[in-house]
């Protein structure tokens, strides 16, 4: 059972679905969680980086294709670790700016715009498609 703060947004469905209880944040203690493992990172002079670019160019021509690092963790780590090769990656729709991005993903009001995630879902196919030719 977690105790956070009565003021985090999230209290109230925590508190509801049993999870948690709140206390004054006079009586609550911030712990910092760690892992032992080290960040990850994978090469981009790679065929699935070359397959990327590749189809990125079909939805945005003339895009280049950039790395980029986002903080957070995904299973990606598990994956290298196995000698595998892994990148987060998708398509945006025009109207989503970088300031956009950066508050739509992995925040308290997370959310995907419906052309976002069309333009995704086209993009893995695609992406199959090239990457097995």
């Amino acid at each position: 059972m977690a105790k956070i703060h009565g003021s985090d947004p999230t209290a109230p469905s925590l508190t509801l679905l049993g999870h948690t209880d709140v206390v004054p944040a006079n009586e609550s203690e911030t712990v910092t969680f760690r892992t032992a493992q080290a960040s990850t990172t994978s090469p981009i002079d790679t065929p699935l980086w070359d397959a990327l670019a590749r189809v990125s160019g079909l939805f945005y021509p003339g895009a280049t294709t950039v790395p980029y690092l986002a903080v957070g963790a995904t299973d990606a780590r598990f994956y290298r670790g196995l000698g595998a090769v892994a990148y987060g990656f998708g398509l945006h729709g025009r109207a989503i700016t970088f300031e956009d991005y950066g508050a739509m993903f992995h925040g308290i009001d997370e959310r995907v715009d419906v052309e976002s995630l069309h333009l995704s879902t086209e993009m893995w196919i695609a992406l199959a498609a090239d990457f097995v030719a």
